[in-house]
């Protein structure tokens, strides 16, 4: 049995057996999708959401589009090597047959094969996914209101109308629609501001309209580059940042000058990789919040070993790398490097802690 065999053979209930023996709350279920939170990567925001029509998962926070097998594998702590492991795991959970892998020379040779097999299907979605716009008119159903405390926030009017930025009157949502390359819409994120839902779902969320979700997967795109791209060409630098708000922050500081992007994540894919590379940069400047309280501490040490794994190591053998760092106090615990304004956000570009290459 391939993986792809295996993944065809389960039901709804195996899913959720399996995610229930991960441990995984429920926190909003309905015919299209459920909602729990991130096992995957062992957190506690329910934000992994299964896609009941295609079986896949997207997890909101950190690990992007995945399947039962990826989620098994972020839960044990399994590296690639140990796919296997992660099958063999499933059909003991459900007692499955016809699951041997790993036992005898034949057997391990048809475990490399369903892996290639894996990886290349995954690629294949992928593509396919990056491929089909959604029609641009859904966003005439909402209102070019702009929420006082982005505007507080230091995000101007006149980079919400840039960038698109629209207001959902009856879910009480911002809406961010996202764009390609090539300016096509290729989905629709929503920050919600009800608290009730923020508890619920997470602050930001793909939107719902009628029995459609206009999502996409994020780590096939970096938001704000269809604006930025001829800044980010003129400079060649560019600067990597979380969250969409941080764009808009910065584009109000800088306005055509402005060379940054959004992860909408703090995982640099190996997608995202290629298109800056493709763009001929020599620095990336990597912005995330500061997910640490104290220099010294080991939240600190642990925040810096995930910027060093998820983004420094893919990108130091090809281009300069440098950090925003707080070393100063600058910045509150979660924030961005734009969130305290352009002086903030200047004096940490002054004090940037240099990688260099790896080459």
């Amino acid at each position: 049995m391939t993986a792809q065999q295996l993944k065809e053979r389960l039901s709804e209930e195996d899913i959720r057996k399996l995610l229930l023996e991960m441990g995984a709350t429920f926190y909003y279920e309905d015919d299209d999708m459920w909602i729990t939170d991130t096992i995957c990567h062992h957190g506690n925001k329910p934000k992994l959401y299964y896609y009941k029509n295609s079986k896949s998962f997207h997890c909101y926070t950190e690990c992007g589009q995945l399947d039962i097998i990826g989620i098994v594998m972020g839960y044990k702590d399994f590296t690639q090597e140990e796919f296997q492991k992660a099958i063999n795991w499933i059909c003991i959970k459900l007692n499955l047959d016809n699951c041997e892998y790993g036992f005898g020379k034949q057997e391990q040779i048809s475990d490399w094969e369903f892996i290639r097999s894996y990886k290349k299907s995954s690629k294949k979605i992928n593509k396919e996914k990056e491929l089909v716009p959604y029609d641009p008119s859904i966003l005439k159903i909402f209102q070019p209101f702009y929420p006082k405390c982005w505007i507080d926030e230091g995000i101007s009017i006149r980079s919400m109308k840039k960038y698109g930025i629209m207001y959902c009157v009856w879910q009480q949502k911002i809406i961010i629609p996202h764009y390609n390359i090539s300016n096509e819409l290729i989905g629709v994120r929503a920050r919600s501001m009800l608290e009730m839902d923020i508890e619920l779902y997470g602050k930001y969320a793909p939107f719902k309209i009628g029995n459609i979700f206009y999502n996409h997967s994020l780590g096939l795109n970096l938001f704000g580059l269809n604006h930025n791209m001829k800044a980010i060409q003129r400079k060649r630098k560019i600067m990597l940042v979380e969250a969409e708000k941080s764009v808009l922050q910065t584009d109000t500081m800088f306005g055509e000058d402005n060379f940054t992007v959004a992860l909408c994540g703090s995982n640099l894919t190996d997608y995202q990789k290629g298109i800056i590379l493709m763009l001929g940069v020599r620095e990336v400047i990597i912005g995330l919040d500061k997910q640490y309280q104290e220099l010294d501490s080991e939240e600190c040490k642990k925040w810096a070993k995930h910027i060093k794994d998820k983004i420094i190591d893919k990108l130091s053998a090809f281009v300069i790398v440098t950090v925003l760092w707080d070393t100063n106090g600058l910045l509150g615990y979660k924030d961005s490097p734009s969130d305290k304004g352009k002086d903030t956000l200047l004096q940490l570009m002054d004090n940037k802690l240099y990688v260099g290459t790896n080459q």
